[in-house]
């Protein structure tokens, strides 16, 4: 059975919310082919975490938390 991989990135609903509150958070699953592609899109996404906003970044094989931002 092949390993799923995948990101999770957790960020304001809206742009313009200063101090989001859980409510005001959303998560979006990104799915990777392989480790190396979800690895790539992590790392892709932790370069842009300040610039997007990004609360939370995971990286998960079969729903475990492989990596995590902030740790």
């Amino acid at each position: 059975m092949t390993a799923k991989w995948d990101v999770v990135v957790v960020e304001p609903v809206e742009q313009g919310i200063e101090r989001p509150s859980d409510e005001d958070l959303q998560s979006t699953t990104i799915d990777g082919a392989d480790e190396a592609a979800a690895r790539q899109i992590y790392a892709d996404k932790l370069k842009l975490a300040g610039e997007q906003r990004h609360t939370a970044v995971q990286l998960r094989c079969d729903g475990r938390i492989i990596e995590r931002w902030p740790s």
